[in-house]
């Protein structure tokens, strides 16, 4: 079921990507609504699940976490139950940031987040591989990252 967004909707939406902490006062005054509606507005985009959460974006840096890579991940066989094995390793695992199923020669692509090149290490050696689940693995570091988190476009 697609939900329909008007220009309101969309100015709501532009507002809590770019400050989800903003107040329901706040937010009702820059999209030109009293509170009651604008609290209607989010409400019903929440329950539609098209708002999924609030979270806090934390510096990795500030956090000891100064080596960050994508590992491309090829696993042994694409059998319904190695898949469903390593989307629960993937859940599990608290320093795989992201996860995704890609096209290409690689089948998941990871984000992954460590102390430093041997932490990754350790964590690659340990966990991913020595799950039985993957053929082949190519890590590629992240030097610098020129855009970490950007709104998703809200497109007519």
């Amino acid at each position: 079921m697609s939900l329909k967004l008007d220009a309101t909707d969309r100015k709501l939406l532009a507002l809590v990507q770019a400050d989800g902490k903003a107040s329901l006062q706040d937010l009702a005054e820059a999209a030109g609504l009293s509170p009651s509606p604008c609290w209607r507005r989010i409400k019903r985009m929440e329950e539609a699940g098209l708002i999924r959460g609030y979270v806090a974006r934390l510096d990795p840096k500030l956090l000891g976490l100064h080596a960050l890579a994508y590992v491309f991940v090829t696993l042994v066989d694409h059998h319904e139950d190695t898949m469903a094995r390593f989307a629960r390793l993937v859940g599990q695992e608290e320093r795989i940031v992201e996860c995704a199923s890609v096209t290409g020669s690689a089948d998941y692509i990871l984000k992954v987040a460590a102390k430093d090149p041997e932490d990754l290490e350790r964590f690659l050696m340990r966990g991913i591989l020595a799950s039985g689940l993957v053929r082949e693995s190519q890590t590629h570091f992240i030097l610098r990252q020129t855009k970490t988190r950007s709104p998703w476009p809200l497109l007519d």
